[in-house]
This record gives C-alpha cells, structure tokens and sequence, in this order.
C-alpha cells in the first residue's frame, strides 16, 4: 500500500508540472492568435485598421515597447527609437514601472528622460514635475566625478528599477516605446 501510495504521489506530482507547462503554452498560443488575428485585421482593412504591436514588441495597456539586446549611447537609443516612430519609454505610472521592470532583466536601461539643457523633460513631451518619479535615494544628483566630461544628463534603470542619472554616453541598455496603432 506504501508503495502504491508513493506511486501514486509521484504521477500526481508529474501531472501538476505537466499541467502547469501547458497552461503556460496555452497561454502564449492565446497571446499569439490575438495577435494574429490582429494583424490579420490589418491586412484585411489594407493597413488602415492597425491596433496591433509590430513582431517582437511587446503590447501592454495600450503601447508596445521593444526591449534592446545591446547597449548604445543615450543619443544613439533615442535616434533609433525615433526611426522606429517611437520615443525612449516614458514611465506614467506605478503599474508601468512594474511592467517595464519585470522585463528588463539584470541590464542598466536608458529610458526617455533627459535634463541636457539643464531641466529634466520626457521624451514626448509628457510634464516632468507633475508625472510618476521613482529616483535611487540621493538621485538624480548629476555626478561629475566619473571622468567622462560634464554631468548626468540622461536617466536609466537600475536592475532594481530605481532611476538614476548618469552620462549619456554609456552604452546601455533601452527601450522604445510607441503608441499601439504604431504600424507593423
């Protein structure tokens, strides 16, 4: 009976992870006919009916964002966002910073938000002052200690998803953020 009972335990245990592995791909198959069908949509409406994110970007509460592999100075980031038709990602809110550090990985990450002409401003124009903050203790504190010239101009996650400033020609990390009609 012991025995039995051991087996018995085993299998159901083997059945919970084979369970928990296919929600998971049942889930990511919803993902991806939604955005099939989205983009199916669009094609059939000859581009004019586009509420879908382009491949490899990423659709949350109404804007895709793209995540880069590879690091580039914050002028560079930014150019690249803007050929995209897209900025540097611009946190509104607590639930957008959860979203955007939950896939940022372990990485330093540029984001849209910049004082190069000594006061700080969002990337699409979105009000500093009255908009969601969340600077490391002591930040932005505009260092000029690092040897590269000038101070920090340019703000970037941590890890952690705090924001410092740093300078602007550091090779991080960045992420595009564009509005959801943005075309494939």
């Amino acid at each position: 009976v012991l025995s039995l009972e051991s087996s018995l335990e085993n299998q159901l245990q083997e059945l919970k992870a084979g369970y928990s592995e296919m929600l998971l791909r049942v889930q990511q198959l919803v993902k991806n006919l939604n955005s099939l069908t989205c983009k199916m949509a669009a094609l059939k409406s000859n581009g004019s009916q586009n509420n879908c994110c382009p491949t490899s970007w990423l659709e949350h509460e109404g804007s895709c964002y793209w995540f880069s592999y590879s690091g580039k100075p914050w002028p560079e980031a930014e150019k690249y966002c803007q050929l995209e038709d897209a900025y540097l990602v611009v946190i509104n809110s607590r639930e957008e910073q959860d979203f955007v550090q939950a896939h940022i990985g372990s990485s330093y990450t540029w984001m849209g938000l910049s004082d190069l002409d000594g006061v700080w401003k969002w990337a699409d124009g979105t009000d500093y002052e009255t908009n969601f903050k969340n600077w490391k203790p002591g930040q932005p504190d505009d260092w000029q200690g690092h040897g590269l010239g000038g101070g920090e101009d340019c703000a970037h996650f941590h890890p952690d998803g705090k924001w410092n400033d740093d300078a602007c020609q550091r090779p991080y990390h960045w992420i595009c953020e564009a509005g959801l009609s943005k075309g494939s």
